[in-house]
This record gives structure tokens, C-alpha cells and sequence, in this order.
């Protein structure tokens, strides 16, 4: 079959064909950064802020938290705070007829408070007239926010530390089973773990060479990982010659893919590294690495044509 050569004109650059160029320019900052923001702020909202909650709370709740509070001149009991919108209807009518500033409505309230934090060591800040949002203002200003982040970066050291160990790596394994038994929940976190070990994991791959595979059959090639020398029954089994073993990962999640044995003789070795070679499966075979790119499509066709017709020609 003779492929046809076919000289195309220059079409003339529109301006929706710079649109689209400016579009595709962009687009992966955009993304990029569409993406960070979108994790810090799934880290701020649900990481950092709940350990700054926390914080606070054991701070502003209880008799070891007041202790530290009054090391910096901050007295939740202290009139500054006070607030009546929460104290029983008593105290309220009290307050409004004498005053908050009276004898009679000021003794009232330490007897109220007395009462309510007498053997206790968790208080509620509503039961005792305190403004909770104006203490937890001030509160802030001795225990700033960074904190929840230093908190955070910590809370996760440590359990790589505890997962790096037997006992931890076993707890995680039956964590992990456990979670793959509910129903919904098991259809996507074994995915979504294979995903972030796959980007994430310090563990490097094993894989020395990269190469061209005929693989699934003769005639087509698959990018794949030489991971071994292979196995001696193979060899031995298939004539004594090299089987190596590899790696042919799947696109677009090459987390996934295939083990399999082949001939050593019919690998074609590309010199292109590992991570090349992740870029290239991820996007299908879009991200071809600059050296091994065809520049001239167009000119290799034509000359694939003319080599066909000469072949035709001998004949």
C-alpha cells in the first residue's frame, strides 16, 4: 500500500489559533496553582485549624489553662469579659435593674461562678458570662496560628516514625483492611493510596533500564522497566536464553500494569530516563522527551512512501 504525498499549503494564523496557543501556555500554571491552593486550604481547613482549635480550647477551658493564661495577664473571669447574654434569666434581670458594675449583681455572679467551677476542672465558658469570642481573640495573640502548622508537620513525623517501625506497620495493615471492608469507602481509598504512595513514597524504583517491549504480541511496543535478570526456570525452560524481567506500566496510572518475562534479545533500550518515561505513559505518549521527538512527521511519512513505492518498483 502506497501512503500518498500530499503537500499541504501554509494556512494563514487565525486569531482563535493564538487564543488556543495562549490557552495551552497557561493553562498547566494555572493548574499547578489551582491545585497548591487547593491543598493548602484543605490543609488549613482541615488539619491546622482543628489542632488550633484544639489548642485553644484546652487553653480557654480548663484550671491548668487559665494558670497559663495569667502568666500573660489574661483573666477570663475579669470584667473585660464578661457577657450576660449567657447567664440565667436571674442574673440578666439583675444585671439590667442594678447594673453590671453594682455590689449586689458583682456578688451574685462570683457566688454563680463559685457554684459551677467548685471540684471542677473543665469549665463552660456560656454557664460563666464569658465572651468566648473576645477571650479567644486574646488568646490567640500569646498562641498564634502557626502553631497548628508546626503542630501538624510534627503530628505527621511522628507517624512516619511510628509506621517506619513493625508495630506501626502492622497497625497501619490492619487500619487499612479494615477500611477496605466498607462498602463505598472500598471502591476508591485502595486507589486513591496506590496514587499518593506512587508520587509520595521515598522508595525508589529498582528500575535501571528503560526499554521498548514487544508487548502484549510481536509487532507492538510498550514502554517497560527492566526490574531483574529474570527467573532460572524460565531460562532454563525456554532454551537456555535471557528473560528478563520487567515492569510494563499502564497509562494513565502507571502505578498499575504488568510483570512479565521477554527475550532480552528483542528489547530495544531508549535512553530516556525513568521519570521521562512515567511523563510518557501518564500522557498517553503527549509528553515525548525534546531528543527523542520526531520533529518532521509530515517528511518521515513521504519518505516511508517513496521507500514503499521503490520496494514496489524492484518488484
Amino acid at each position: 500500500m502506497v501512503l500518498p504525498s500530499k503537500k499541504k499549503k501554509k494556512a494563514k494564523k487565525r486569531p482563535q489559533g493564538f487564543f488556543l496557543r495562549g490557552v495551552v501556555t497557561i493553562l498547566p500554571a494555572v493548574l499547578t496553582l489551582f491545585i497548591l491552593m487547593t491543598v493548602l486550604r484543605f490543609a488549613q481547613d482541615y488539619v491546622t485549624t482543628p489542632i488550633n482549635r484544639t489548642i485553644y480550647w484546652s487553653i480557654e477551658s480548663n484550671t491548668w489553662g487559665w494558670k497559663l493564661l495569667g502568666k500573660y495577664n489574661i483573666h477570663p473571669l475579669d470584667q473585660e469579659y464578661l457577657t450576660t447574654e449567657t447567664l440565667t434569666e436571674e442574673l440578666k434581670n439583675l444585671a439590667y435593674r442594678e447594673g453590671i458594675n453594682s455590689d449586689s449583681f458583682t456578688n451574685s455572679l462570683t457566688l454563680h461562678r463559685e457554684a459551677l467551677m467548685d471540684h471542677a476542672f473543665f469549665y463552660d465558658l456560656d454557664e460563666l458570662g464569658i465572651n468566648a469570642a473576645q477571650l479567644r481573640k486574646d488568646t490567640k495573640g500569646i498562641v498564634p496560628p502557626i502553631i497548628g502548622i508546626l503542630l501538624s508537620i510534627a503530628l505527621v513525623l511522628v507517624l512516619g516514625s511510628l509506621t517506619s517501625g513493625f508495630v506501626g506497620r502492622r497497625v497501619i495493615g490492619s487500619i487499612d483492611r479494615g477500611v477496605q471492608q466498607i462498602p463505598v469507602v472500598r471502591s476508591v481509598y485502595p486507589y486513591t493510596k496506590q496514587l499518593v504512595e506512587f508520587f509520595l513514597t521515598e522508595t525508589e524504583f529498582e528500575f535501571d533500564t528503560v526499554v521498548a517491549a514487544p508487548y502484549p504480541t510481536d509487532g507492538v511496543y510498550s514502554i517497560a522497566f527492566v526490574t531483574s535478570e529474570g527467573m532460572k526456570t524460565i531460562n532454563e525452560a525456554l532454551g537456555g536464553k535471557r528473560y528478563v524481567s520487567m515492569f510494563v506500566p499502564t497509562s494513565p496510572m502507571p502505578m498499575t500494569g504488568y510483570t512479565v518475562f521477554i527475550d532480552a534479545e528483542k528489547l530495544i533500550p531508549l535512553p530516556i530516563s525513568v521519570d521521562e518515561a512515567l511523563r510518557v505513559t501518564i500522557s498517553a505518549g503527549v509528553l515525548i522527551p525534546p531528543h527523542e521527538r520526531v520533529e518532521e512527521l509530515e517528511s518521515a511519512i513521504e519518505a516511508l512512501s517513496a521507500d514503499v513505492e521503490r520496494q514496489d518498483d524492484t518488484a
